[in-house]
């Protein structure tokens, strides 16, 4: 198990783990559980796939449809969770996040990067989340119009790092990442 006695240094392991998701398809990485506040007050907690991480601007990037539950979710309150668990480093991150949503041609660079048989996860018919009357009961018809990037600027990263001794730590965009242990 790694040991951190300095805080830059545990910060710069968590991001080297984060930016292997967006290159290593097996790393759980890869597939952070997002988190947003429901209309009625519930979290909504959800697995997508990470598309895109950059450090120096703090920055993960998700792909959605328009129409899925998490839009409205977003339209009501911009802030969102992201947790991501590492079980071979023993190593879970949480992020608080404030999420900016792209639509419309500003999405069109990204969606042409969208493998085409990957496409039919925006646009499909009925609308995400809608009740129907059997497990098929749905199409798809890929739309570039129900294409959203979920660009997630961090404000605040936790670490636990999970050990014969815990380590714990948090960093916050409004201190500039200047990281503060804390108790397990």
């Amino acid at each position: 198990m790694e040991t951190f006695q300095k805080l830059d240094d545990f910060l710069n392991f968590a991001w080297a783990q984060i930016s292997r998701g967006k290159v290593d398809k097996k790393s759980p990485a890869r597939h952070p559980t997002f988190v947003t506040s429901n209309l009625d007050g519930f979290p909504k907690a959800r697995t997508l796939v990470m598309r895109r991480s950059d450090r120096k601007r703090n920055e993960i990037e998700f792909h959605t449809d328009t129409s899925s539950s998490k839009m409205f979710a977003l339209e009501e309150n911009s802030h969102a969770g992201i947790h991501i668990w590492l079980p071979k480093v023993q190593l879970q991150i949480q992020m608080d996040v404030d999420v900016e949503v792209k639509v419309g041609d500003i999405t069109i660079p990204n969606w042409r990067d969208v493998p085409t048989n990957s496409r039919v996860a925006y646009g499909t018919i009925p609308s995400p989340g809608t009740v129907i009357a059997s497990p098929l009961a749905y199409d798809h018809a890929p739309d570039q119009k129900r294409f959203a990037v979920l660009v997630c600027h961090i404000e605040l990263i936790q670490l636990l790092l999970l050990g014969n001794k815990h380590i714990r730590a948090q960093y916050k965009k409004a201190t500039n990442w200047q990281g503060e242990w804390l108790s397990p």
